[in-house]
């Protein structure tokens, strides 16, 4: 079974990345996804008044519980007429966002994190597609950021951007196995030159590690990295862009958020960050 985890604040955002899950599972055999609301108070908002004098009561927690598990069963209904024969779970927890992510990883295995991106009109729509780079930099599963233009395509194309540096340091090869071995799709190997020379040795430990996938490598030139691996995506009709979040990668600076928001701004495509 594939469990994908999907948490939501029901903002346009969230149920966008809600809808796109509900299409994704139509791919799978044998596929689970956990819709997750987080409501959290702390101990201090129900014993100290805010500065309008405004306490919250134990009565208005259990409204707003009540009220949540709701629009959760909602949103169950809408992703069940894409995919009516999906297996949704509706769960509703009382901590932080990521707190309830990582408690919910650490009780069963999760294939997969879907949450949508705000986008470059929609900044303050969505706490969690504000927070996407910070769950994805905690989470020890991959996370894909789902754009809000997207329109679910079947994964038949994927475009992996890399630098050919540090290689097997960077390569999150039984995460990429992983996905790789769940959807039969065409890999494509991207470099983007920023103007260095291509280290040769890398290049080769490269191509070997990756030989079992039969990708296909490309290189381009552009200066301005995002752009030039979006532009590609683009240009190959790819439907997904993996990037790697790790030290010494193309994207080593990638969960700073101002580079992550580019990436997941500017494509039009989801972008799934990889990681072991």
């Amino acid at each position: 079974m594939s469990t994908y985890l999907v948490p939501v604040d029901f903002s346009k955002t969230a149920d966008h990345a809600a809808k796109y899950a509900a299409r994704l599972s139509f791919t799978m055999e044998n596929a689970k996804i956990i819709l997750l609301n987080a409501y959290y108070v702390s101990e201090y908002e129900s014993i100290l008044p805010t500065p309008d004098m405004v306490i919250t009561t134990n009565s208005q927690i259990e409204d707003e519980i009540k009220s949540r598990l709701e629009a959760l069963e909602k949103l169950k209904a809408k992703m069940l007429e894409i995919n009516p024969d999906a297996e949704i779970e509706v769960s509703l927890t009382r901590e932080t966002i990521l707190r309830s992510i990582i408690n919910r990883i650490n009780k069963e295995e999760i294939d997969l994190i879907i949450i949508g991106s705000n986008g470059k009109k929609a900044k303050d729509e969505s706490d969690i597609g504000s927070n996407a780079i910070k769950i994805s930099k905690s989470s020890p599963v991959p996370v894909l950021v789902v754009p809000p233009k997207a329109v679910y395509q079947s994964i038949r194309k994927a475009v992996l951007a890399c630098d050919f540096k540090k290689v097997r340091e960077v390569i999150p090869m039984q995460a990429l196995k992983n996905i790789l071995s769940k959807h039969a799709l065409e890999l494509l190997v991207l470099n983007i030159n920023s103007g260095r020379a291509i280290d040769s040795k890398e290049e080769h430990f490269l191509q070997e590690m990756l030989k079992d996938f039969a990708p296909a490598y490309h290189y381009a030139d552009h200066p301005d990295t995002i752009k030039g691996i979006v532009k590609f995506a683009k240009s190959e009709e790819a439907q997904l862009i993996i990037a790697l979040p790790k030290k010494y990668s193309f994207f080593e600076s990638l969960l700073h958020e101002s580079v992550s928001q580019r990436l997941t701004i500017k494509s039009h495509v989801p972008v799934l960050l990889l990681k072991d």
